[in-house]
């Protein structure tokens, strides 16, 4: 692996994390829907669980794809370990994405 690639994964896998910790902690304020970026974050939590999946499947998958030897039962198992990860990424941002969808603004509406 090359040295880029694994700046590339750590940096995929902390990102995420951390957007995931910061989600976690502005939710438990009691606040409805958190303030990121000037933008309310609805479903803090359900964001919060889409970018651990995403970043340990991404970031992780990509650092540990090259301890076990191709076509091992090791190398299979991180590689549907790391799929499923990332199917549950995509289901929780589907989730977040079809619960509060954007609204119209008030001219489009009309």
């Amino acid at each position: 692996m090359e040295p880029a690639d694994v700046v590339l994964a750590v940096v995929c896998a902390a990102a995420n994390l951390a957007m995931a910790a910061v989600l976690l902690v502005r939710s438990r304020g009691g606040v409805a829907a958190p303030r990121i970026f000037g933008r309310p974050q609805f479903l803090p939590r359900l964001r919060a669980a889409m970018h651990v999946c995403l970043g340990l499947g991404v970031g992780g998958g990509l650092l540990v794809k090259d301890v076990f030897p191709p076509d091992s039962t090791g190398d299979a198992v991180v590689f549907h370990g790391v799929r499923i990860l990332l199917l549950a990424g995509v289901v929780t941002a589907l989730l977040g994405a079809f619960r509060y969808p954007r609204s119209l603004s008030g001219k489009a509406a009309r």
